[in-house]
């Protein structure tokens, strides 16, 4: 990918970024206002899940040099009529929820599946690491910016408006994705079967599954979702959950610019086991002594520790297959890997919806926080492993 290309694309996603904030951060405190049901939130989200694996799958199978550019750009328009959904419906978006779900999971899976495949096209082992922690940091600056100025909107005006401002700011994301020229997409039939014949004699492949497997039953399973509902339900106001996750946000490009310095300077990356039990052990303090000071700190364990973790195994699983052999399954590696995270993602939210139901009151989803952290840590053993693999080669 040119150096043009590769500038577009990352605007792309810093642009696109303050809308998937908004989802993130926001969207569900929207519903729980509207339902005043967790555990219809909870629900939604797991069901969702199968939409999202179905069109992840079917998208990337069917992914071409002749309609990636399409696919690419359709995801800008649909993700247009999701906030145009949410507009003119307000409160009875509640009767199309899974109709909502169901368009956005498509524009997820329009958009990731040609994204992924260009930066693994356009990176080595070495140069993942480095693009991933900037494209961390570039993220990371539109999440200081974006739930502050969302909180404040809402708070001021309503959601209402902020929909508005989001409509227009896709249409400029629609103008300035269309100057990408060239998707670095190997045309070819997409072989699973052949590709993990060849893969599962590689011991790096299976222990990266297995660390995005474990990755998405903790920091990116149901944990995205009951964050800022947590946050919300202590503070009660969208501009207090917008302040502190600007705050967490910088906090997170302090930490990833510490990981570009250690990618830079060729650092042993020794540290991703205990980072993961510090992170785990604030969740402890969370469940034994529950307060709002025990709360923030687990908050900074994420957002430091946990993100550095995050962004070493996003550029793992990018890397793995960067070899002779297995260069050109891209395609298949994407397919499997992000079947491993749905399996993931199904216990994470199940976990969460079987104790939230069970026992149905807030205090449960301290324990829920707690159990789902865990396994961060056996994520973080196979992530060390991956990491010991490249050292010795």
């Amino acid at each position: 990918m040119d150096v043009k290309n590769r500038k577009i694309v990352a605007i792309v996603a810093f642009m696109r970024k303050f809308i998937t904030v908004f989802f993130n951060l926001f969207f569900n405190i929207y519903v729980l206002k509207i339902v005043n049901d967790l555990g219809f939130v909870i629900k939604v989200n797991l069901i969702s899940l199968v939409f999202t694996i179905v069109f992840n799958t079917l998208i990337l199978k069917y992914l071409n040099k002749k309609n990636v550019k399409y696919i690419y750009n359709s995801s800008f328009i649909i993700l247009v009529i999701c906030i145009g959904m949410l507009l003119i419906l307000k409160g009875y978006i509640i009767k199309y929820i899974y109709l909502f779900k169901m368009l956005y999971a498509f524009e997820e899976g329009a958009y990731y599946s040609p994204h992924e495949m260009i930066v693994m096209g356009a990176n080595n082992h070495k140069s993942f690491s480095s693009f991933q922690a900037k494209m961390n940091i570039l993220s990371n600056v539109a999440t200081i910016l974006t739930p502050i100025f969302s909180g404040l909107i809402i708070e001021k005006f309503s959601y209402y408006i902020l929909f508005i401002i989001l409509i227009i700011e896709m249409v400029l994301v629609i103008l300035v994705g269309s100057k990408i020229d060239n998707y670095y997409i190997e045309d070819r039939k997409t072989n699973i079967k052949e590709f993990w014949n060849k893969a599962k004699k590689y011991k790096h492949i299976n222990n990266i599954y297995k660390c995005m497997f474990f990755r998405r039953i903790s920091t990116q399973g149901a944990i995205t979702d009951l964050l800022p509902i947590i946050l919300f339900l202590k503070l009660n106001s969208e501009l207090s959950v917008g302040k502190y996750s600007s705050a967490f946000a910088l906090l997170s490009i302090i930490s990833l610019t510490l990981l570009h310095y250690a990618n830079k300077k060729n650092i042993q990356k020794k540290f991703y086991i205990p980072f993961a039990i510090i992170t785990f052990s604030s969740t402890l303090l969370l469940v034994f002594k529950p307060s709002f000071i025990t709360l923030i700190l687990y908050y900074i364990c994420m957002h430091s520790f946990a993100q550095i973790i995050e962004s070493e195994s996003v550029s793992a699983v990018y890397a793995a297959i960067k070899n002779k052999e297995l260069a050109k399954y891209n395609r298949e590696h994407d397919i499997i890997f992000n079947i491993y995270m749905f399996f993931g993602q199904v216990i994470s939210y199940s976990i969460t919806y079987i104790l939230y139901t069970r026992f149905y009151n807030a205090n449960i989803l301290s324990v829920v926080v707690s159990i789902l952290m865990f396994f961060l840590i056996i994520s973080s053993l196979y992530l060390q492993k991956v990491e010991n693999y490249y050292m010795n080669i």
